[in-house]
């Protein structure tokens, strides 16, 4: 569970929907975007890196993906087989506790699980059934990281890329070629954001003001177009293959 250290509403909030399931979970403190300093972020990002996202990410954009790293290295510094990570404005909406059967039914071809999706839905393109879920493949990978699976090979793979930050956590994984992810989403869905919570990101820097490359924002479009595509017919073949 990723949490502000600054944020115990949110903790309380989420522990109490976990106590009622009876899942136990491990808090790791999020890495606060307003005590970043910018020495901190130099040589981690940069917004005139040709390949950085064409808005520029503010510092709550940069610890959140921070967070992430570390509870990708929490995986696999405790030789986890895989952890669901959520973030502390999730809303369960389902139990959890199916996750671990449906997990353990499944072959060992995945490295990240998405539990929850963007309001912008994505269309499903390859459906497998284990227990009472779907695994699906998405035309386009949804954004938001609120409730997701990671196993110990995803971590790993995360981690390896990670020498500098590009884009927000979430357009970043669905870059997922890059890293070689095998990134599916879990149907019915278990989660999805609470809404009564506003963003810590936005608090810090309203993303609608920030600044913009506009000739950047199209050239990336174009190529994540024809890349996402080319990919992910490359991983539909090989599913179909496997079945």
């Amino acid at each position: 569970m990723i949490n502000l250290e600054r944020s115990p509403q949110r903790l309380q909030r989420i522990k109490s929907q976990l106590d009622d399931q009876r899942v136990a979970f491990s808090r790791l403190l999020a890495v606060d975007g307003v005590e970043l300093l910018d020495s901190d972020v130099t040589g981690l990002y940069s917004f005139d890196d040709p390949d950085a996202h064409y808005k520029q990410l503010n510092k709550g954009e940069i610890g959140c993906y921070l967070s992430h790293i570390n509870a990708w290295q929490a995986i696999v510094d405790q030789q986890l087989d895989y952890a669901i990570i959520l973030e502390d404005d999730v809303k369960l909406t389902g139990d959890i506790n199916k996750l671990f059967d449906v997990v353990n039914q499944m072959p060992k071809d995945w490295d990240y699980i998405k539990m929850a999706e963007h309001s912008r839905k994505r269309r499903v393109e390859h459906r497998q059934s284990f227990a009472d879920f779907e695994r699906i493949t998405y035309s386009k990978v949804p954004a938001r990281t609120c409730a997701q699976i990671v196993s110990f090979e995803g971590a790993k793979k995360l981690l390896a890329y990670q020498h500098k930050i590009l884009r927000p956590i979430d357009i970043d994984l669905q870059y997922w070629w890059e890293k070689d992810l095998r990134i599916f989403g879990l149907m019915p869905y278990l989660a999805e954001p609470n809404e009564d919570f506003g963003s810590d990101i936005d608090a810090q820097s309203m993303r609608m003001k920030a600044s913009r490359k506009h000739w950047r924002k199209f050239i990336h479009a174009v190529a994540f177009l024809l890349q996402n595509r080319k990919f992910t017919q490359r991983r539909l073949g090989l599913l179909n293959k496997k079945q």
